[in-house]
């Protein structure tokens, strides 16, 4: 059975992912279709969509950590 933090911690990141990603999405498809200053603009919102992608996996590894700990294992 999980803890509340575990659920908690991977409930947040799973949602965090899915925000993110499409708009990572979006912006490498702008950069990539686009020219000149437009291509900056579809790169500026790839970054800024990576954001929570990054906040949001690292939630998901610390609810792995959170079950790695409750299971009572070393962890090297």
């Amino acid at each position: 059975m999980t803890t509340r933090k575990e659920r908690k911690l991977a409930g947040s990141g799973g949602r965090l992912v899915a925000i993110g990603l499409p708009i990572v999405v979006i912006g490498i498809v702008l950069a990539l279709l686009l020219d000149g200053t437009a291509s900056g603009i579809g790169a500026a919102i790839a970054v800024l969509g990576a954001l929570p992608v990054v906040a949001g996996a690292v939630l998901l590894l610390s609810s792995g950590t959170e079950r790695h700990s409750r299971k009572g294992r070393p962890y090297a």
